[in-house]
């Protein structure tokens, strides 16, 4: 054997090297990349909204309103306000707990639509619990 047939044949190995690490990256690397980014974007959104959620509940305890609390950290944290949820329970009597939830729809953020895979990912939600002072 020559050595321009050993070129050659080296030559095509290393493009089809290439070829397979392209492929590897476009199917593999990715989707996973994707997947890293949505879940650090619904990680960062949960976080938000359970400060949000405290947020109101202290509002409520200073006798404040509340939707008026949690939408105000919402907005500055940068998020739609049209996309949350409040729901109050308790009583806002002294002494009484009350309690904030507040949902999210993080289905507008994401890359990859998660609803069909995991339903659970389409929102965030937290609980905040305080009593009336």
């Amino acid at each position: 054997m020559n050595t321009s047939q050993t070129r050659a044949r080296s030559g095509r190995q290393d493009g089809s090297i290439s070829v397979e690490f392209a492929l590897m990256l476009v199917f593999f690397f990715m989707p996973m990349l994707i997947g890293i980014i949505d879940f650090g974007q619904i990680l960062h959104a949960q976080s938000v909204v359970a400060r949000a959620a405290r947020e109101g509940v202290l509002a409520a305890a200073r006798n404040q309103d509340i939707p008026t609390a949690v939408d105000g950290y919402m907005q500055n944290a940068g998020y739609d306000t049209s996309l949350a949820h409040i729901a109050t329970a308790g009583s806002r009597v002294a002494g009484e707990p009350v309690m904030v939830t507040v949902r999210y729809d993080t289905s507008a953020m994401v890359i990859i639509p998660w609803q069909g895979i995991s339903p659970n990912m389409t929102q965030v939600v937290a609980t905040a619990t305080a009593q009336q002072f």
